[in-house]
């Protein structure tokens, strides 16, 4: 496989990887405290074991070149983060319990 297909899958997995946490971010958001929380991490956690299914899989079984699949995946993987960090930090806060 080429650089520049390599380079491609990799973007193609952390572009996945950051829809995944922006679907994940918007579901959570507007939701109590309760719930918020395990969503995020019930997400987080269910979006990296199968990023890193995929990576394996993708290192068994196809013929990357490692540097460039790495580079694409890190770039957007942190882009992505960074979108979905933002995402949940300008989140509307739920109404607080009434007592």
């Amino acid at each position: 496989m080429t650089a520049t297909a390599s380079l491609l899958l990799g973007a193609a997995l952390g572009l996945a990887h950051a829809v995944a946490g922006l679907g994940v971010a918007r579901l959570a958001s507007g939701r109590e405290d309760r719930f918020f929380a395990p969503i995020v991490l019930g997400g987080t956690v269910l979006r990296l074991f199968a990023a890193l299914l995929v990576i394996v899989v993708v290192f068994l079984f196809a013929s990357v070149q490692t540097a460039p699949f790495l580079i694409g995946l890190g770039v957007t993987f942190v882009v992505g983060l960074v979108s979905e960090v933002v995402l949940l930090l300008r989140r509307p806060m739920a109404a607080p319990p009434r007592a």
